[in-house]
């Protein structure tokens, strides 16, 4: 697998939000726009983001298909903002200029290196594969659940990329090193989770996810990416053969398996 595959893929995915149900006619009743339009507008906003400093620094190291592929991941991720905003224009759901979350995000993502910046871009991929399937479930509205489901494949995709990209960026680090990146890149996940939680915990409550619930999927989904990471799970392209699993190199240290949220908020 290479990034010519991963360009190959967005480029074939390009019309996967062309058949989408507007003429659904169900409105959000006032209940459900309660729940939701806070963190949809947030959501939405943080989706279209333009990529220029990603996209400076993918030209700065110098891959082609790479670069390529991280055009086409951000007409993507521009694609989910635009028909989150044309729903919720028809919801009557004002766009947001700005956000403080956002903000910080995007500053976090201007730091340091190129690695630093996907790493900040792996955790909000993250925890959108689970806000979305907590949105799902939060409306009865048809359109707004095919509009879900379709970001949730995506974010899928968005996960293992951004996964395969690491693992190529730390080819030749020492073990201990790269463990300890991931280690305190933890600490990140941990603090976003919370975050997260406090400030849209009306649209994940309504979509079945209290505190708990909420961070043991996110420490899952967490932790399916340190394995795509390490090579313990094969990182795969939907439509394309798995890659095999790499093996671990003796001389790599051994760590336990990242316990879930569940067990360190309650000491289990």
């Amino acid at each position: 697998m290479t990034f010519h595959d991963w360009a190959a893929y967005f480029r074939q995915n390009q019309s996967h939000l062309d058949q989408l149900s507007w003429d659904d006619t169900y409105r959000l009743t006032d209940r459900e726009k309660r729940q939701v339009r806070h963190s949809l507008q947030h959501f939405q906003k943080g989706e279209s983001s333009e990529g220029k400093h990603l996209y400076q620094r993918v030209k700065d190291f110098g891959d082609a298909d790479y670069t390529a592929a991280i055009r086409l991941f951000i007409k993507e991720e521009q694609d989910h903002a635009r028909v989150l905003g044309d729903y919720m224009e028809g919801q009557k759901i004002p766009r947001l200029r700005t956000h403080w979350l956002d903000e910080i995000f995007r500053g976090l993502r201007q730091w340091a290196t190129l690695e630093h910046t996907i790493r900040v871009l792996l955790t909000a991929e993250i925890i959108a594969a689970v806000y979305y399937k907590a949105l799902y479930q939060a409306t009865f509205s048809g359109l707004l659940q095919q509009i879900c489901r379709r970001i949730i494949q995506d974010e899928e995709m968005h996960i293992n990329f951004q996964c395969f990209t690491l693992r190529h960026l730390e080819q030749g680090r020492a073990g201990l090193i790269s463990w300890l990146i991931r280690l305190a890149y933890r600490g990140l996940m941990i603090g976003t989770t919370l975050v997260v939680w406090l400030t849209y915990h009306r649209t994940l409550r309504a979509g079945g996810f209290g505190l708990l619930a909420f961070a043991d999927a996110v420490w899952d989904e967490f932790d399916r990416a340190q394995r795509l990471m390490t090579g313990a799970e094969p990182i795969t392209i939907r439509g394309k053969k798995p890659e095999a699993a790499v093996r671990p190199a003796a001389s790599t240290p051994c760590y336990a398996t990242i316990p879930t949220f569940r067990a360190l908020w309650t000491g289990e």
